[in-house]
């Protein structure tokens, strides 16, 4: 037997497709704002002549082509943490071998 929804459960389920039609939109319009402040910081920085913007620089991992290379790690004996085969870095503790 097939039954039709009430007017009330039909008008709740159309308000909830709205609402999470506007909250994606919302999150589009975010997101591409970031993406533009990013390109505009980026193209004010090769203006500047500088390689990277603010404190986001990477260490591990370099964009080349907007596709990420993969940079060999090594186990510090000490403390155990993995740091960059090209440029370790020390983790602060005095018997560290970096």
């Amino acid at each position: 037997m097939i039954t039709i929804p009430s007017l009330p459960k039909l008008l709740l389920l159309i308000g909830i497709i709205v609402v999470v039609w506007y909250v994606f939109r919302f999150l589009g319009q975010v997101d591409r704002a970031r993406q533009q402040a990013a390109r505009e910081a980026a193209k004010a920085a090769a203006a500047r002549g500088h390689r990277h913007t603010g404190a986001r620089q990477s260490t591990a991992r370099e964009s080349r082509g907007g596709v990420a290379q993969v940079e060999d790690m090594v186990k510090c004996r000490t403390c155990g943490a993995y740091v960059p085969v090209r440029s370790p870095s020390r983790c602060g503790r005095n018997d560290c071998p970096f």
